[in-house]
């Protein structure tokens, strides 16, 4: 009988396994990997010190913050007549600029002396209409809930001093207190103004002293994209500044017209409210609504209707013509990106905030279009 080769078993055919060291020691870390883990490191701590000095700087400086980019928007403004001035005055930009700053102080000054003086003189009538119709609706608003469905009046709730909706409705006497307070103000914001108005002469004198202060503040490779994202933001900020600026005019006009063509009081005053009221989209045009259909109310029922229908016009020609036409050069801001932006901005920086919240949404826009989705993302479409 041949004998079985020991070799010839298959389970003898398969090489034993390694034994493992569990006691060997793990390789020590290279000088490259500290280096790198040290970067990580400072990396994080340096965001998350840069976030927190963001947020002392929004919460203990935001005054100081909404008059640095207010008087940047002023620079901007000064900065496109400037340059505009050069195609038919070839001097040196000094001399531009001085005249620039006259004219518009002149013009100014003017609109002061004229349209400024009667809206004054305005303003008492006007805010003892608005009063007047805003207790009136009041009155209305209580005869309103004094019944139920059934003809019988509700009980009294001792907690409730009027009992109705008319709790919505604002104070009369209140509201309009508040208004002769922010007349008070007038110095104050005298004040912001002469600082803005020096802060954007400065700024628009020389800006390239200051657009490459910015630049260099960026690593080198940076720098020319950094540059161009800048001027991409001032050119917006341009076209949005004055197609805005010509909007008011051109609203402020019509409106004042119109309400005085039907003789209702106070339309130089609820045109220049109109106008100015415009800078802050969407809102703006609903808050300059009301008073004028307050006051058409004051007359008879057909200038209320005229009136409506003005405010439907001027929200037409606005959004239909005006804004299509001027802006097309600017920012395309979304509806809903605007309202967030005004929501926020006024919940940390109140009615000053409400009031720049676009052009700062559009800088916000540029920036992170450029530098965040293109550059960082890598989608150029």
């Amino acid at each position: 009988m041949p004998r079985r080769l020991f070799l010839s078993h298959p389970a003898r055919l398969k090489p034993p396994e390694p034994a493992i060291d569990v006691d060997e020691p793990e390789e020590p870390i290279t000088e490259a990997e500290r280096a790198s883990l040290a970067w990580r490191t400072a990396t994080v701590v340096g965001v998350v010190l840069a976030i927190t000095i963001s947020v002392f700087i929004v919460i203990y400086a935001a005054s100081g913050f909404l008059l640095i980019f207010a008087g940047i928007l002023f620079a901007v403004f000064l900065d496109a007549l400037t340059t505009a001035l050069e195609r038919v005055l070839p001097v040196h930009r000094a001399i531009r600029l001085t005249l620039v700053c006259l004219v518009t102080a002149a013009a100014f000054a003017a609109f002061l002396g004229s349209v400024g003086t009667v809206a004054v003189g305005q303003t008492p009538d006007l805010l003892a209409t608005l009063e007047e119709e805003l207790r009136e609706l009041q009155r209305m608003v209580r005869e309103f809930g004094a019944v139920d469905e059934n003809g019988n009046e509700p009980a009294a709730d001792e907690n409730d001093s009027d009992g109705g909706w008319s709790d919505w409705l604002p104070d009369p006497a209140g509201l309009f207190g508040q208004v002769r307070v922010a007349f008070e103000m007038t110095f104050g914001v005298l004040g912001n103004m002469a600082v803005v108005v020096v802060l954007g002469v400065f700024i628009a004198a020389q800006p390239p002293l200051y657009r490459d202060g910015l630049v260099k503040l960026v690593s080198p490779r940076s720098r020319r994209r950094f540059g161009q994202v800048l001027d991409e933001i001032g050119t917006t900020l341009r076209f949005w500044l004055i197609g805005q600026f010509v909007t008011m005019t051109i609203i402020g006009l019509v409106v004042w017209g119109a309400l005085a063509a039907v003789g209702l009081p106070g339309a130089i005053l609820l045109g220049l409210t109109a106008g100015i009221l415009n800078f802050v989209p969407i809102i703006g045009p609903i808050l300059a609504g009301i008073p004028i259909v307050l006051v058409a109310m004051a007359q008879d029922w057909w200038i209320v209707f005229y009136a409506v229908g003005v405010y439907l016009f001027i929200q037409f020609l606005e959004g239909n013509i005006l804004t299509p036409l001027i802006q097309r050069r600017a920012v395309n801001l979304p509806p809903a990106l605007i309202i967030g932006a005004i929501v926020i901005m006024g919940l940390l920086f109140g009615l000053p905030g409400i009031i720049l919240a676009t052009p700062f949404a559009a800088v916000v826009m540029v920036a992170v279009k450029r530098l965040y989705i293109e550059d960082v993302l890598n989608d150029w479409g």
